[in-house]
């Protein structure tokens, strides 16, 4: 018996990242970027640059389009040609000096845009760079079958106490059962130098969510409401994030824009819930001291 092997190829990486392939070549584009962190790197990298691209954009793209460059705004007029031919004129060899002129500025411009444009550094808020790690760490781990977690959620106590021991704050284990997913466990992670935890959720047809925890950003930078969702897409994963207290959080899976609002809404409901009672033993040690 043979086995078929799957070939990956840049188009798949692009259609990948654009959310344009089927169900079946997402999930063999996602094996594969599992088993390659570096290509699951560049791929985070190229969402980047698209949801940037998008969000610097889009307003314009959509928006009508105006009167002077609709095509019946020109009927009946003279023709382009007329028109640039009457700005320009001709001379002896073709062009006027007012063309030439423009032509070498022309040239100028782009020449300096190209400059500025290769020597400006890339702008990303903590923010992004928060949200494009924790879907890298979604894309990776959420696929393996073998080892996706550290701790199973058999161990969660044990989790939760090594997760908050390494971030310095306390890790809860929301419970999202509501939503149709259980605790599959969760593991440690590095985040630009610093450690950061994840969280594995999995519903009953085997399709996986995971919550990202990290130490919040600076205060310094620029302003986010504590406790505001912000929503994020990454191809064919969406996330939310936000901040609250000395943690940052990022909910990410395929699920829709309502799904991951309102499951981030019961997470955040369970991180203010006040700390539990001590257990009844000890309640009843103490008060049999105190007699």
């Amino acid at each position: 018996m043979t086995t078929r092997q799957t070939s990956i190829d840049e188009d798949d990486f692009q259609a990948f990242v654009d959310g344009q392939l089927a169900p079946e070549r997402r999930r063999a584009v996602m094996a594969y970027l599992a088993a390659q962190p570096g290509e699951s790197a560049r791929m985070g990298d190229y969402r980047t640059i698209n949801e940037g691209l998008h969000q610097l954009y889009d307003e314009v793209l959509y928006e009508p389009l105006p009167t002077r460059l609709r095509i019946d705004h020109y009927r009946g007029r003279t023709s382009w040609r007329d028109r640039l031919q009457r700005w320009f004129g001709f001379g002896v060899f073709g062009l006027t000096p007012r063309l030439v002129g423009l032509a070498a500025l022309l040239v100028a411009s782009g020449a300096g845009g190209w400059w500025m444009h290769n020597s400006r550094p890339p702008v990303e808020t903590p923010g992004m760079t928060f949200a494009r790690q924790a879907a890298n760490a979604h894309l990776v781990y959420v696929p393996d079958m073998r080892h996706p977690v550290e701790f199973g959620a058999d161990q969660q106590a044990n989790l939760l106490s090594w997760l908050s021991e390494r971030l310095g704050a306390s890790i809860h284990a929301p419970i999202l059962q509501e939503a149709g997913f259980e605790l599959v466990g969760g593991r440690l992670l590095p985040a630009s130098g610093k450690p950061a935890a994840q969280l594995m959720y999995e519903d009953l047809g085997g399709k996986r969510i995971t919550l990202y925890i990290a130490l919040r950003w600076s205060p310094g930078t620029p302003a986010q409401p504590e406790g505001s969702v912000i929503y994020w897409t990454e191809g064919q994963v969406a996330l939310v994030y936000w901040i609250e207290g000395a943690l940052a959080y990022a909910l990410i899976g395929e699920m829709d824009r309502e799904q991951l609002f309102a499951t981030a809404d019961t997470i955040q409901h369970q991180l203010d819930l006040p700390v539990l009672a001590p257990p009844a033993e000890q309640t009843a040690t103490t008060e049999k001291d105190a007699t």
